[in-house]
């Protein structure tokens, strides 16, 4: 009976032992959580030794998007905490949530072995409904610092936005941005590190690339130019217009032109004044008598996009168009012989003037659809 007690005793002592060196251990591994601060260095170490396992099982990730482990290293990774070894923490505030939840909020400044700030980050320590022991409060990190908050990507007004696979939501673009031929979307959070981008427009190359979200902001605009289809689009107007500016010279009717003119009706009516003027005038020595004309054998030349701030969102886009040209006059030309009564001889024969000639377009596109916005154009034939 002796002995069993005793048994008994030295194993009453032994489980009493376990419990007071693992509920120390416990205290030793959860006491530099158990203060905001001495949390938010605990976790400052782990990143800085890319100790990020552990760094992981800090983190409260109840306020933002919830993120794996490996989710999770790519975007500290992008942050390059590892470059660093030296920080120094400021205090900003103190706050409660709504629910009675406690935060600290800390300025990090990440210095050189020289002492100048490096990289500058703002961290948010919010304390655990559970306790350790019952007695000792836990505080985490919260995970948005592995977050790039109001990222924007600025894209061609009407374009389609992809981020890794994913289209932005019309809610994310920015209503009062200034610019209207562009769409400006706003981001409120994403994760730190590299992701793809797609952009997607119905008049120009669909774009492809990827975007360090820790780098800021992005503008894609300049970097898209006009797909094959929209330049036939393009030059199937021209060759509309241009037919229809030489009609109206021909029949001195302009009232037609605002069909395809209707943002430079004035300039294409004054050029068409000029051309009937040069078909129809008086030569007074070939008695020249306007027949036709003919156009044919276009090449087309086109600038690079322009994005405006025109209301209705235009983007345009610079267009030099080569053409031939064929005007046949009937002119009185001399024979060669000589009439009784002394003069030259001559008779009635359709000449042809051709040439080359070029006009210079702004074209337009807004509404989902081309509109020649500005035009150039010379008198031909040209020379005469």
């Amino acid at each position: 009976m002796k002995v069993f007690r005793r048994l008994l005793i030295k194993f009453i002592i032994f489980v009493l032992v376990i419990i007071v060196f693992g509920g120390a251990a416990c205290l030793v591994y959860h006491y530099p959580q158990s203060t905001p601060e001495s949390a938010l260095e605990q976790y400052l170490e782990l990143l800085t030794e890319n100790n990020l396992e552990k760094a992981y099982e800090r983190l409260d990730q109840s306020e933002n998007t919830v993120m794996t482990q490996s989710e999770y290293e790519n975007a500290v990774q992008a942050r390059k905490y590892v470059l660093y070894d030296t920080w120094q923490i400021e205090e900003t505030s103190r706050r409660q949530g709504t629910n009675g939840e406690s935060y600290v909020d800390y300025h990090v400044e990440f210095v050189s072995s020289s002492g100048s700030t490096q990289m500058e980050g703002d961290f948010t320590v919010k304390r655990q409904s559970d306790e350790v022991l019952g007695l000792m409060a836990q505080w985490k990190v919260l995970s948005g610092h592995c977050m790039v908050s109001d990222l924007t990507i600025t894209v061609p007004t009407g374009s389609a936005l992809y981020l890794d696979q994913e289209e932005a939501g019309s809610s994310w673009l920015d209503g009062e941005s200034e610019n209207t031929s562009k769409d400006t979307y706003v981001i409120p959070d994403i994760l730190a590190g590299t992701v793809s981008v797609v952009v997607r427009n119905p008049i120009l190359e669909s774009l492809e690339t990827t975007l360090d979200t820790t780098e800021g902001s992005a503008d894609y605009s300049e970097q898209m130019v006009l797909k094959e289809s929209a330049e036939s689009a393009c030059k199937e107007l021209a060759v509309a217009a241009l037919k229809q500016i030489y009609v109206a010279a021909v029949t001195g009717d302009a009232d037609e032109l605002e069909t395809f003119f209707e943002l430079c009706a004035d300039e294409a009516a004054e050029i068409a004044e000029d051309q009937l003027e040069e078909f129809y005038r008086e030569d007074p020595v070939t008695h020249a008598d306007f027949e036709s004309v003919g156009i044919y054998n276009y090449e087309a030349e086109f600038g690079e996009p322009e994005f405006t701030d025109d209301k209705n969102g235009a983007i345009t886009v610079s267009l030099v168009f080569s053409y031939h040209y064929n005007v046949q006059n009937d002119e009185r030309v001399e024979t060669g012989e000589i009439w009784a009564d002394g003069e030259n001889a001559w008779e009635v024969r359709t000449v042809s003037h051709t040439g080359e000639a070029q006009a210079e377009f702004v074209m337009s596109y807004y509404d989902e659809e081309w509109h020649v916005a500005a035009i150039s154009l010379p008198v031909i034939p040209e020379g005469n």
